[in-house]
């Protein structure tokens, strides 16, 4: 017993008769009487009723006809569904993001893909970069995006994951508001610094601040994994921290200065499992991440 065979009996059932059936099917008289007779002996049971008036179910047919409604509904919802799915419009997307990259753009590039495919469950986890390098290596997250340039990746994440850089992002330098004027060339001088932590699966801004400033009699770190963190200790005096604009907002604890020269503006990388698919779903965050970043950064940065 097939699909087909079921649609034409369904209509035939609906229509009344053979001929008005096959009338709308598209086949011939002939033809559809074959299906319909095929299916009878198939089954083995007689499935309609014939008479001067046109066709009717029998008991039989009628429970045929009952189920025979269900599984050909059931069979386009599972087609459009997979339709859906092929155009990344329906399904899961389990995303791994790192909090200043939220902040500098990724919260719009979720309220963007959210707008193109409502009918997808976005399930998004803010986290260090470390743990969204784990999260894809686990299968836990399907995509995720991380603060570094692909120069700045260890050799472990490049043989484990596939990226798709996406935009540079200026930093600033956070200071106490009280502390607002002094003169630091190129970042020596200020004393302590609040810095992530270092993390194996990339390199950044520790190692870049010990190389620029490790000789310094007054140089000296405290570590954080957030940089929400980082902007709390600076309003409150402990020192000076890399952030953005965005980051700091009106906060009147903290004044921003222009970075020092060797502060590398940060970069937004999307990454995958390398022996992942480029699901549509991952292809349609890619499309909306770049779209955003375009929008909100200017095309200058978009990579």
């Amino acid at each position: 017993m097939e699909f087909r065979q079921l649609d034409y009996f369904r209509t035939v059932v609906d229509k009344g008769s053979v001929s008005g059936a096959a009338k709308a099917l598209g086949l011939s008289q002939p033809t559809l009487t074959t299906a319909i007779i095929k299916l009878e002996r198939d089954l083995g049971v007689q499935l309609l009723e014939r008479s001067a008036r046109g066709v009717a179910p029998t008991e039989v047919g009628r429970y045929l006809l009952a189920n025979a409604r269900r599984l050909l509904a059931d069979r386009e919802r599972l087609s459009t569904t997979i339709s859906l799915m092929a155009e990344g419009l329906v399904g899961d997307l389990r995303v791994g993001l790192e909090p200043m990259v939220i902040h500098e753009v990724m919260a719009d590039v979720l309220t963007e893909f959210i707008r193109q495919a409502p009918a997808v469950n976005v399930m998004l986890t803010d986290t260090t970069p470390d743990r969204i390098v784990e999260g894809l290596i686990d299968g836990s997250l399907d995509v995720g995006c991380v603060p570094f340039a692909a120069d700045r990746f260890a050799d472990a994440v490049r043989d484990m994951c596939d990226w798709s850089p996406i935009a540079r992002i200026a930093l600033r330098l956070a200071v106490p508001r009280s502390r607002a004027e002094e003169l630091h060339p190129d970042g020596h001088g200020w004393g302590r610094w609040i810095l992530p932590r270092p993390m194996r699966e990339f390199s950044g801004m520790p190692d870049d601040a010990v190389a620029a400033l490790g000789a310094d009699d007054d140089f000296r770190t405290i570590e954080v994994s957030t940089p929400q963190t980082a902007v709390a200790f600076v309003a409150a005096g402990l020192g000076v921290a890399p952030v953005t604009q965005r980051l700091v907002g009106d906060n009147p604890a903290v004044a921003v200065l222009d970075a020092p020269s060797w502060m590398r503006p940060m970069q937004a990388t999307v990454i995958w499992r390398k022996d992942q698919e480029l699901t549509p779903h991952i292809s349609r965050w890619l499309a909306a991440s770049r779209l955003i970043a375009g929008r909100r950064l200017g095309p200058a940065n978009v990579i």
